[in-house]
């Protein structure tokens, strides 16, 4: 008995040896292929980054169709922001491998202000050619100016004699475009012109064959590109819709002058809302009017339109301007004050008077309005 314990002692002992072996070769197998994996993926990669490096960013330079894009640098624009620009148009495809080749070629430093005129199939080496060499743009310009509402653009494409007031009027309140931040607009019958505050201010380029439905999409596709997600965000943290948002900012934008008061405006919009106020904003009154003077009469005031806020509760039934990004995102990211009123102190500068308080505002007013007369 003692023999055959001995004898088959051995056997469980190599048997167990084996299976650990095994064990230890299977775990080095999945390593190794993790491993190969990785280095397979950090291949691709890295091939992917050092084409675009060699590229300048502009992975697909030729091919595909072609659109033309016209940009407008400003002067002191710094070359991050040009490149950051040329991503938007889609003419490269990484901002920042284009920035960083630039820089290391040399080119940056020489790129200049001005307008130049772009194709989605250009190359590296063409780019940054026109960048450095400014040249007149074939085109006719559009200015659509911050605070233009609807029918200044059309007036403004009339003068200059692209499409007819009327073409840009129709083009603007009777076709249908696909744009996620016009599915949801309020159907009110009360609304005057379909697509105000949608226009977004910018200079653009046109053609002479343009029609008022193509120069539509030019100026909404504007917006969409810069009404960004983050905006989106801070406005449902607001409770607020994008066309609430627009709305306020479109007054904002007829009433302020000055850049840093426009989140202070909108603390004033908040405040009068939450305390159940009328919004009292001579710029919907003007709205209201059709017509734009110096000075809002009391009988202004009693205009019956659902776009006048000293007729209505709340806010107008659409917006009563195209306002720029700048005035949007002062909406969604307002100063936290308890300011209710605010009066014009300084008519050259557009400087403000503020405060919570009824009485100290009537003082201020009262002592402008002598100043200004």
């Amino acid at each position: 008995m003692d023999n055959s314990k001995k004898s088959t002692s051995p056997k469980k002992n190599g048997g167990k040896k084996k299976k650990r072996k095994k064990k230890k070769n299977l775990v080095g197998i999945i390593f190794f292929v993790i491993f190969l994996v990785f280095i397979i993926g950090i291949g691709i990669v890295s091939f992917n980054l050092y084409s675009l490096y060699k590229l300048g960013g502009i992975k697909n330079s030729t091919g595909g169709a072609k659109t033309v894009v016209n940009i407008a640098v400003k002067t002191g624009t710094n070359p991050k922001e040009i490149a950051r620009a040329l991503k938007r148009a889609g003419i490269v495809d990484d901002a920042n491998l284009f920035y960083l080749k630039a820089k290391k070629d040399g080119y940056c430093e020489n790129f200049k202000a001005g307008e130049f005129e772009l194709d989605t199939n250009m190359d590296y080496q063409q780019v940054v050619s026109i960048l450095q060499n400014p040249s007149q743009i074939k085109g006719i310009k559009l200015l659509v100016k911050e605070g233009d509402t609807q029918e200044d653009i059309a007036r403004t494409l009339n003068s200059i004699g692209i499409v007819s007031y009327d073409e840009f009027m129709s083009a603007c309140n009777t076709i249908s475009y696909d744009y996620p931040f016009l599915k949801n607009l309020p159907q009110d019958k009360a609304r005057v012109n379909k697509l105000e505050g949608y226009l977004y201010p910018d200079t653009y380029y046109l053609s002479s064959e343009e029609t008022g439905e193509s120069i539509v999409n030019k100026l909404l596709s504007r917006f969409n590109e810069l009404y960004t997600k983050d905006i989106s965000e801070k406005a449902k943290a607001l409770n607020l819709t994008t066309d609430e948002v627009v709305t306020i900012a479109s007054i904002i934008e007829k009433e302020v002058k000055l850049p840093e008061e426009k989140p202070i405006v909108a603390s004033v919009v908040y405040n009068r809302l939450k305390q159940g106020m009328k919004l009292q904003m001579d710029a919907t009154v003007l709205y209201a009017k059709k017509q734009h003077t110096d000075r809002v009469l009391i009988s202004d005031t009693e205009i019956e339109s659902a776009y006048n806020t000293y007729f209505i509760d709340g806010l107008p039934v659409g917006p009563i301007s195209n306002p720029s990004i700048d005035t949007i995102k002062a909406v969604v990211n307002p100063a936290k004050t308890d300011f209710i009123y605010y009066v014009v102190k300084d008519l050259s500068s557009g400087e403000h008077f503020f405060t919570g308080n009824y009485d100290e505002f009537l003082r201020a007013k009262e002592n402008y309005v002598k100043v200004f007369n």
